[in-house]
């Protein structure tokens, strides 16, 4: 008897979770095309295809809910953008710093961490443009409350903490300024590329600005 109940607890809590995380993702995505002022319990519950009972019993507070909609995407993001990273750091890591100093080598590896940090850029712009938009929202709409504020740093600290790696293996004295830059930039061509359509993105010029800012980064002469 005790054994079904606790069947029956964990099958509810888990379909419970199911419809929480639903609810989130949908929040996530009305943020994205319609901002916070039209992410309402209404619009989440229709475009989650839920009754509007089930957000408001889950998430009473619409401010909530906005909320964790954003944790939940920049947790995403993060983790994302991480990963992204790893083929570099283990390219990288099979040199030693003295051989790392070799501009033949630093030459070689401009145009692969170009190539590597161009394909990520496109991919991120258009397989993920819904946490892209949830991001730039994040950063301008920081004044709405002292937690989105806290995320919004917790948040580019997080971006920035692989390419302060990155530009450490090339200059470590100024890795965190380089890494800055880095991110800004990269930043900026996510988001300038946000409102144009997928068939129309000028790959080319990613690449090109990529390529420029990483043989900066590595303090080569392109």
């Amino acid at each position: 008897m005790t054994v079904l109940k606790d069947k029956t607890l964990v099958k509810r809590r888990s379909k419970g979770e199911q419809t929480r995380n639903q609810i989130l993702t949908a929040a996530i995505e009305v943020l994205a095309t319609q901002g916070i002022k039209g992410t309402t319990h209404r619009a989440i519950a229709t475009h989650a295809q839920l009754q509007l009972s089930l957000t408001t019993y889950y998430f009473k507070d619409i401010k909530e809910l906005v909320h964790e909609a954003f944790v939940l995407s920049s947790t995403q993001t993060v983790s994302r953008a991480g990963a992204a990273w790893l083929p570099a750091f283990d390219l990288l890591e099979s040199y030693t710093k003295t051989q790392l100093k070799k501009i033949a080598l630093r030459m070689e590896l401009a145009d692969k961490l170009s190539e590597m940090a161009t394909n990520y850029l496109y991919s991120k712009i258009k397989h993920h443009s819904t946490e892209l938009a949830i991001e730039q929202l994040l950063f301008t709409e920081i004044q709405i409350s002292p937690k989105l504020r806290e995320l919004a740093q917790i948040h580019k600290q997080a971006l920035i903490l692989p390419f302060i790696k990155l530009c450490s293996y090339f200059n470590d004295e100024n890795a965190a300024l380089d890494a800055d830059i880095m991110l800004t930039v990269f930043t900026q061509l996510e988001y300038r590329n946000l409102v144009v359509p997928v068939d129309e993105i000028n790959v080319d010029n990613i690449q090109k600005t990529v390529e420029r800012l990483i043989y900066w980064i590595l303090q080569l002469k392109r």
